[in-house]
C-alpha cells in the first residue's frame, strides 16, 4: 500500500456505472448517514446555509453563528446600505450584505476557502503504481475512516479483490485520501473488471470505475 505517494498517472474520472453493473446489481452498502450526493459533508461538518443552497460546510457553530447574523441583519445595517459602527459584511458570496462581527466574515472567508477538502465526495480512480502494478486511488473520503476498496470482474460481477485502508491527509488532495496496489502482477490493458470504494463511516460509495486487473483469472 503506498503511503504518501498516490499517482494521478493514468487517472480516470469515470464516475459512472459501467458494463450494465449498477449499484442495485451489485448490492448497495447500508449508509449509517444521510447521503447528500457531492454535497455530503465529511463528519464534523454541516451545510453553513446562510441562504438557500449555501452548502459550503463548517462547523455546527458556524452554521448557528450564520443563522444568529442572519436575524439580526435589520438591525445592524444603515439607510444607505453600509454596516452600523463595528459590523463589517460578512461577504461569504458575492454580494452578501449581511452585517456581521469581524471575526465572522473571517470565517467565511477561511470556510469557503476549506470547502472542497470538508466534503465527503468520495471518488477514486485507477493508474500504474510505477512498477507496472495496478493501483486504486481515491480521495474525498472522511479523515482516518476506513475505506473497503472491491474489485469485480465484469460483466459476471464476481468479486475478485476487496481490502479495507484507512483513508488519512495527503498534500494535494482533499479530504482522506488513499492509495492501494491489489495482490496482481502486472496490470492490464483491457479493462476487464471494476472497481469502487465505500467510506465506511458514512455508508457512501462511489460509482464503479473500469479496471484492468489480470491476476487469478
Amino acid at each position: 500500500m503506498t503511503t504518501r505517494r498516490i499517482l494521478r498517472t493514468g487517472v480516470h474520472t469515470v464516475m459512472a456505472a459501467v458494463l450494465g453493473l449498477g449499484g442495485a446489481a451489485l448490492g448497495a452498502f447500508p449508509a449509517h448517514a444521510q447521503d447528500l450526493g457531492p454535497d455530503t459533508c465529511r463528519q464534523g461538518f454541516v451545510w453553513r446555509d446562510a441562504r438557500p443552497g449555501d452548502h459550503v460546510c463548517v462547523t455546527p457553530d458556524h452554521r448557528t453563528d450564520a443563522a444568529s447574523d442572519n436575524s439580526q441583519a435589520g438591525v445592524r445595517i444603515l439607510p444607505n446600505g453600509f454596516c452600523v459602527s463595528s459590523f463589517v459584511w460578512r461577504e461569504a458570496w458575492t454580494g452578501d450584505h449581511v452585517c456581521v462581527i469581524p471575526q465572522h466574515r473571517t470565517d467565511a472567508a477561511s470556510d469557503n476557502s476549506q470547502a472542497d477538502d470538508r466534503k465527503l465526495a468520495v471518488r477514486v480512480w485507477d493508474g500504474d503504481n510505477g512498477a507496472g502494478r495496478l493501483q486504486i486511488s481515491g480521495d474525498h473520503f472522511n479523515i482516518a475512516g476506513r475505506v473497503r476498496v472491491e474489485i469485480r470482474l465484469s460483466p459476471t460481477g464476481r468479486v475478485q479483490w476487496t481490502e479495507t485502508v484507512t483513508a488519512t491527509q495527503h498534500g494535494g488532495f482533499a479530504g482522506g485520501s488513499f492509495g492501494v496496489v491489489p495482490g496482481n502482477p502486472s496490470s492490464c490493458a483491457t479493462k476487464n473488471a471494476v472497481a469502487r470504494a465505500t467510506d465506511l463511516t458514512s455508508g457512501r460509495t462511489t460509482a464503479w470505475i473500469p479496471v484492468g486487473y489480470c491476476f487469478n483469472l
